[in-house]
This record gives C-alpha cells, structure tokens and sequence, in this order.
C-alpha cells in the first residue's frame, strides 16, 4: 500500500510540474497549436517552448528568446522577431511572410520548407541555417551573414541579397531571377549550376 501511494505522490508531482512548465504571458498559453493572433511576447523567455502549429500571426516577439524551440507550420505572418534569438530553432513549414526578423539570431535554425515572401531579415544571423525549399521571394536579406547556410532549392526571386556573405553557402537549385547581388561575398559558394564562386574570397 505504501509503495502505490508513494508512485500517486510521483505520478501527481510530474503532471504540477508539467502544468507548471506551462507559462501564460499575455493571457495566451505557450503550447502547441495555441491561438494568440497579435499578442506582445516581446523580451519573453521562450527558451525550448513548442509552439509547433500555432497561431502567432502579428504578434510582437521582439527581442524574445525562443533558441531550440520547436515552432513548425506556425502562422507568423506579419509577427515581429527582430532581435528575437531564434539560434537552432526548428521553423520548418513555417508561415513567415511580411514577418519583420531583422537582426534576428537564425544561426543552425531549420527553416526548410518555409515561406518568407517579402519578410525583413536585414542584417540576420543566419550561419548554417537550413533554408533548403523554402521561398524567399521578394525578402530583404541586406547585411545577413549567411555563412554556411544552406539554400537548395530555394525561391529568392526579386530577393535582395546586397552585401549577403555567402561564403562556404549551398545555393545548388536556388532560384536567383531578379536577385539583387551587389557586394555579396562569395568564397566556396556553391552556386545554383553547382559551380563553385570563390571571387570574394581573401586575396
């Protein structure tokens, strides 16, 4: 009898601190497919949160961190992540157009399969991101540092890449039509022929 009632007394432990785990900012809950369309999560800790399939869309994230969470086919559209670290997060599938992520910290996030048309990621951190499939058409990547960031089959048609460095990024496949590359560093590049660009590297 002792021993049943000493595994209930675990058993109702783990569950309050899986409840506790749960933190509501806002009013809106930090949890899978949650719905706060526009809710301020500026400066949160977000730390390891799965917000995989919510509704975000509009909402300010502002210089939140959300490195190593689990955010997949999540409605972002219009939301605010500048200055947001976002380093290793899983974004993939994620609805991410007009989304505002300048200086965000994108570096080894999974943003494969996502769409960021028109999306502001001016002055990024992007180093070995995976943006493999995703469609940045039209975004504004101007002063990213991409370095080791992978880009096959991506869409960046009219994106602007000014001043992007490139050096040791994957781009085989990617779409480049109407791209604007001025002052982009190229140096073990792997273009969308597969060629290897290596014309910015250190003389």
């Amino acid at each position: 009898m002792a021993t049943i009632l000493r595994w209930s007394f675990v058993i109702a432990l783990l569950f309050a601190t899986t409840a506790e785990a749960q933190q509501t900012i806002n009013g809106c809950l930090i949890k899978r497919k949650t719905s706060c369309p526009g809710v301020s999560l500026s400066g949160a800790n977000l730390t390891k949160s799965n917000l995989s399939g919510a509704d975000l869309a509009g909402a300010d994230m502002s210089d939140a961190d959300l490195s190593g969470s689990k955010i997949m086919e999540t409605n972002l559209i219009k939301a605010n992540l500048s200055n947001a670290n976002l380093s290793g997060a899983n974004l993939s599938e994620t609805y991410l157009t007009s989304a505002n992520l300048s200086h965000a910290n994108l570096a080894k996030a999974d943003l494969s399969q996502s769409t960021l048309p028109d999306a502001n990621l001016r002055e990024s951190n992007l180093a070995g991101a995976n943006l493999s499939l995703a469609n940045l058409k039209g975004s504004d990547l101007t002063g990213a540092n991409a370095k080791g960031a992978v880009f096959i089959m991506t869409s960046m048609v009219h994106a602007n890449l000014t001043r992007v460095d490139l050096t040791e990024a994957t781009l085989v496949g990617a779409d480049l039509r109407n791209a604007i590359l001025e002052s982009a560093i190229f140096c073990k590049t792997a273009m969308p022929d597969r060629s290897i660009n290596n014309s910015g590297c250190p003389k």
